[in-house]
């Protein structure tokens, strides 16, 4: 449009539309974009910055680190964002040195690195196990006066319990309010996670009826999956008749109906899976949305192989028939092999 009314995009318009390229993943073609208008219209920092967060977000560190060089090379200099975004970028990928380095950079320069920041950083060396160092480091942000943040706070119990550092779990949720913060849904998800790993399912129930304000789907997930991570499948179904329970809850959606289905059919209960199974089936019908919103093609894959390893011809055929009402097509009949539970198949945050 700007070509053929040969109007001249200002600095501000040309942002927006690198920012728009960009956040759809394109973030080549958003560089393109500049270069293609670079002689006509100054590139600043801003443009530069988001150029820099988009190969972040694709997890890019060698062209975010590019876009750095050129950035400087004309003589435009980082900002907080610009650099908080390449650090990210390198945490993520595991190149923490070039982080590290980085984060002192960007002080050198006269740039104070906010709790974002500390965040990008924390969250890679959460990645890679190294809890120690996320936790002096975190430790390091509240003793320079940056103050702590739901989101580092998450980042750092997440860790925790995904390496299974419990007693540092701990101290990091008792040091929460200490710092004036409080926990969120997310939170909430992690602690269940964090007594079910302990195989203490009684406390991952008593959590979420104690923190009611936070309950919503990915909490009722997690304690789904606590409970097959435990071998409770019971336990697990009537999870998820609470749940139904719950404020915002009596709708499930896909994230709760596909835990249960999967962790049925894994089981060895197919019958009940294929049960919950319809259940959503009706539900996404009643609610005229396509069933694919409520059981996701794992799950379904799982299930129809628990059915015919089981023997359930019946079953299978009745509820391909009600996946076809709700649109959806039952997955290929060459699916692969259903892992039992026996066989330790849990998503990578269970093991």
């Amino acid at each position: 449009m700007t070509e053929r009314r040969q109007m001249m995009p200002s600095c501000i318009t040309l942002s927006c539309m690198l920012d728009a390229v960009s956040s759809t993943g394109r973030v080549e073609e958003a560089v393109e974009l500049l270069h293609s208008w670079k002689g006509r219209v100054p590139a600043n920092t801003v443009m530069y910055s988001t150029l820099i967060k988009g190969f972040a977000n694709i997890r890019n560190a060698d062209r975010a680190m590019d876009m750095c060089r050129e950035m400087k090379d004309g003589g435009l200099q980082m900002n907080l964002v610009a650099y908080t975004a390449l650090i990210d970028a390198h945490a993520q990928t595991g190149k923490l040195q070039n982080a590290r380095e980085l984060f002192q950079k960007m002080q050198d320069e006269g740039v104070d690195p906010n709790v974002i920041t500390y965040s990008a950083v924390v969250k890679g060396y959460c990645l890679q196990g190294d809890m120690e160092e996320a936790l002096r480091l975190f430790s390091s942000m509240v003793g320079s006066g940056v103050a702590a943040d739901t989101v580092i706070f998450n980042t750092l119990f997440d860790g925790c319990v995904r390496h299974s550092r419990f007693e540092l779990a701990d101290q990091v949720l008792e040091e929460m309010p200490r710092c004036g913060v409080e926990p969120s849904n997310y939170t909430l998800s992690i602690i269940v996670k964090l007594w079910g790993k302990r195989r203490c399912l009684d406390k991952a129930f008593e959590a979420v009826r104690a923190h009611r304000r936070c309950l919503d789907t990915q909490v009722g997930a997690s304690l789904i999956s606590a409970c097959f991570y435990n071998r409770a499948a019971d336990r697990a179904v009537e999870a998820f008749e609470e749940i139904k329970t719950w404020p915002g809850c009596a709708e499930p959606d896909a994230s709760i109906y596909s835990a249960l289905v999967t962790g049925l059919a894994r089981a060895g209960d197919s019958r009940r899976a294929a049960a919950v199974a319809t259940e959503a089936c009706e539900a996404a019908i009643k609610r005229r949305v396509v069933s694919g919103k409520l059981l996701s093609s794992d799950c379904l894959t799982a299930l129809f192989a628990a059915l015919r390893k089981d023997g359930l011809e019946e079953a299978a055929a009745s509820l391909t028939q009600k996946l076809r009402l709700a649109r959806m097509a039952p997955p290929d009949a060459a699916a692969p092999r259903l892992a039992t539970s026996s066989e330790a198949r849990l998503e990578p945050e269970w093991r």
